[in-house]
């Protein structure tokens, strides 16, 4: 099965990491502060989308790994409408692990950022129990965060005993070459892994 993944510019990881496990053709799309839910904002991003349309329906599966424009399920449905072809969508496999669930939450953020993702859990009937974030901003940072730190923090979810499961944000943030390292006594879902899970499924 052919994959086309569709990423920000500034995701230096997700790439190298998939091309591991799948045949995948990458389509890089602008960084644009904000989250990309405007009117003008998705106006923006499906002229960006147009251009690339053609050579990404080429794949028998598109994997979406970004939030940009797909926060909300609004998003969701414009993105599916969009593509002739099935669509996976990062935040949208996300949701569906997470509703209903009571979670630990790790992320590669700095304090606001990693405060918005919380609230953005919870608008969807997931309970926080507990929390890390890494402090970090930017693409850059984020993609370079040491594979320890991440590891350091899902142990602290382990033994939350409040958590049912652990989920590690963002696609920027390596986490599929370790994945195996992050088991333990609770589930364990990244924003990568839910992508992988789905292409299985898929295909």
């Amino acid at each position: 099965m052919r994959i086309s993944l569709i990423l920000s510019e500034e995701n230096k990881t997700l790439e190298r990491d998939l091309s591991a496990l799948m045949d995948v053709r990458a389509f890089y799309m602008k960084f644009y502060p904000g989250h990309g839910e405007t009117h003008k904002e998705r106006e923006r991003m499906f002229r960006e989308l147009s251009e690339i349309k053609g050579e990404v329906e080429k794949g028998d599966l598109i994997l979406y790994a970004r939030s940009y424009g797909v926060f909300s399920p609004h998003g969701w449905k414009l993105l599916h409408r969009f593509f002739s072809k099935p669509v996976l969508i990062a935040t949208e496999e996300i949701v569906k692990q997470v509703s209903g669930k009571s979670i630990f939450l790790v992320s590669p953020y700095n304090q606001y950022r990693h405060d918005y993702e919380v609230k953005w859990l919870r608008g969807f009937n997931t309970r926080v129990v507990g929390s890390v974030a890494l402090g970090r901003t930017g693409g850059e940072a984020i993609s370079s965060t040491p594979p320890h730190l991440v590891e350091g923090a899902v142990k602290i979810g382990h033994e939350n005993p409040e958590a049912e499961m652990i989920y590690v944000a963002c696609t920027i943030l390596s986490t599929l070459p370790y994945l195996h390292r992050l088991k333990g006594e609770k589930p364990v879902i990244t924003a990568s892994s839910v992508l992988v899970e789905g292409a299985k499924w898929s295909g």
